[in-house]
């Protein structure tokens, strides 16, 4: 899922109202309280966000497989319809109010698309209005499946999300339940798949846990977190927006190849994992750049930290802000750990919704986008499914690639994938060059480089970032 206004940190009214404008050319109806009774910490925060943005396509996630061989519409459908069944949330239609509503509608239907004519930019067209086009809110689920026909052996399969109903942990676990619904009704026999013990409703009311001491330490921890957050120096070469502005959406992307397995290696010695190395490859970047020991990004922590949480696709991972101090001379491997710790101090505390977290923090109307924020998120390698006929291909695809988006001013997306690891920077190009922002993805390759081959070399003595203009 792309790292959109709200997957990087919290963003303020000014910032929803900006998308507001873009997306609807309309001003935006804010407020609305995320206390919500009915929904986990993780949704709460969602919903505040995505309530003015509910006919844009700012909070869709979507995936595209394209399908050689064979497909039985009919197995097809009835697999769409067995998942919205087994998953109340993708049946699940929310309405359009002040308050979080939502009630159980009928499963989804399979679409079809008839597009014998669509090949190349056409059907990429196509399937981009497809995942572009916004949920009817008080209507319709926020789950549909869509089959594009291109002949008779080549079929587009796109499924879409609001982000209120799905994260990418369950996108993941989503697609592989599809699939095994998929080839048990072409069988005509039952899917083996794990019986689902708790509802995902029972699960939001255990998060939202009322008890005044937990929420009272929760508030505690974080204000501790967050109390005088410090504004990193940054180094924009360009003068940057006033007030809250869309950010242009600029992107540089770099590999980290990987073919003897070397990082997986460093991982295990210095006992971390994907998320916390590239963290502190981050910090040892902004570190280089800045001199600032006290340091800090915002990512999501998945929250499934018990066995009947793991069966649900619903929203779990939530928003959080990981800091960190080190001294000037610390290892990589003191910094990897370090990072490693506050993940596990974060996913302990997460029985309030996070705008609440940050009010209690920083105040009313705290604009962590102006701190200088980085937004990271790591992707695992995608399990592709073990499609029953033919073959099955994932195509890169971002509806709203090209689009202004806003939050962290540099947002970096890892993705795990075979042998090699894709690091993608997307940058607010009204503060960075094309250039600073290319050297500062290559730093950060570089830095988790050298924290597996060497976690006792000191970042004092690591060679640093360097200066690139356009």
């Amino acid at each position: 899922m792309r790292n959109n206004c709200f997957w990087g940190p919290v963003v303020g009214d000014e910032q929803i109202a900006a998308l507001v404008r873009h997306y609807a050319g309309r001003p935006a109806a804010l407020g609305g309280s995320s206390a919500a009774t009915a929904l986990s910490p993780q949704q709460s925060d969602l919903w505040r966000a995505a309530r003015p943005l509910v006919s844009t396509p700012v909070f869709l996630a979507t995936v595209v497989f394209r399908l050689r061989g064979q497909v039985h519409r009919t197995a097809l459908a009835a697999a769409v319809r067995r998942l919205s069944l087994r998953h109340d949330l993708l049946r699940t239609v929310f309405e359009n109010g002040p308050a979080p509503a939502a009630h159980l509608g009928e499963p989804p239907e399979l679409r079809v698309v008839e597009a014998p004519d669509a090949a190349g930019d056409t059907a990429e067209e196509l399937v981009r209005g497809i995942a572009r086009t916004p949920f009817r809110f008080g209507e319709e689920p926020l789950f549909r499946v869509t089959l594009v026909c291109r002949a008779e052996d080549d079929h587009l399969l796109v499924l879409t999300c609001h982000q209120l109903v799905i994260d990418g942990y369950g996108q993941n676990l989503l697609l592989q339940e599809f699939t095994s619904l998929y080839r048990a009704e072409m069988r005509g026999e039952p899917a083996d798949l794990p019986e689902i013990k708790q509802p995902y409703r029972e699960t939001a009311r255990l998060l939202r846990n009322s008890d005044p001491e937990v929420r009272r330490g929760d508030e505690e921890f974080w204000t501790s977190r967050l109390r005088d957050l410090p504004v990193m120096s940054l180094p924009g070469d360009r003068p940057g927006p006033e007030g809250a502005t869309l950010a242009p959406t600029g992107a540089v992307e770099t590999v980290l190849p990987d073919p003897d397995g070397a990082v997986v290696a460093g991982l295990r010695r210095l006992r971390v994992n994907l998320f916390a190395l590239f963290a502190a490859g981050t910090m040892a970047m902004l570190h280089g750049y800045t001199g600032q020991t006290d340091l800090w990004v915002a990512t999501v922590v998945d929250n499934r930290l018990t066995p009947e949480s793991q069966a649900h696709v619903g929203p779990l991972a939530g928003p959080r802000v990981v800091r960190v101090g080190f001294a000037a001379d610390a290892t990589f491997g003191v910094l990897a750990r370090a990072v490693q710790r506050e993940v596990w101090a974060t996913m302990e505390r997460q029985h309030i919704p996070f705008f609440d977290v940050i009010t209690a923090a920083t105040g009313d109307g705290a604009d962590m986008r102006n701190l200088g924020s980085v937004g990271i998120t790591v992707t695992p390698s995608l399990q592709l499914p073990d499609w029953p006929l033919g073959d099955v291909e994932p195509l890169e695809f971002d509806p709203l690639e090209g689009e202004p988006s806003t939050g962290s001013p540099l947002a970096l997306l890892v993705e795990e994938q075979a042998g090699r690891y894709r690091l993608r920077l997307e940058f607010d190009e009204s503060r960075f060059s094309h250039g600073r922002a290319h050297d500062m993805v290559t730093t950060i390759a570089d830095a988790v480089v050298a924290a597996t081959a060497d976690p006792q070399r000191s970042l004092a003595s690591w060679r640093g970032p360097t200066s690139a203009d356009d």
